[in-house]
């Protein structure tokens, strides 16, 4: 597979700021004692239940993406690496799926500034 096929990782503070975040947010949408815990010693929240369908509203949306970039990376002739863009996409959503797209514009323009005479 050649250096340009490859999946292209997000800087390391992308995937601490969101994993990070995303596992607070199940935390507090899911267990009571943490939910309690923060609230007292840190600040207030929306309700728990609203938090957890906060949490939940997540995961079709980071599947959306998941399939976004898989697709985006067929249709840009990486498919080798189709499943790493995927799988990426769905443990970090907007940050990878940012990168296929300026990914997939650039062998557009590439491919059109070839094709012109």
């Amino acid at each position: 597979m050649k250096e340009s096929d490859r999946v292209e990782r997000p800087h390391l503070a992308w995937w601490i700021a969101i994993e990070g975040g995303l596992t607070i947010l199940a935390l507090q949408g899911f267990s009571t004692s943490f939910y309690g815990w923060w609230t007292a010693q840190v600040m207030a929240l929306p309700a728990q239940s609203t938090l957890a369908w906060i949490f939940l509203a997540c995961i079709p949306l980071h599947v959306g993406e998941a399939l976004y970039c898989y697709w985006q990376s067929n249709r840009i002739g990486t498919p080798e690496a189709s499943m790493g863009w995927a799988v990426q996409s769905f443990l970090i959503g907007l940050p990878s799926t940012l990168l296929i797209i300026k990914r997939a514009r650039a062998r557009t323009a590439h491919t059109r500034a070839v094709a012109a005479p």
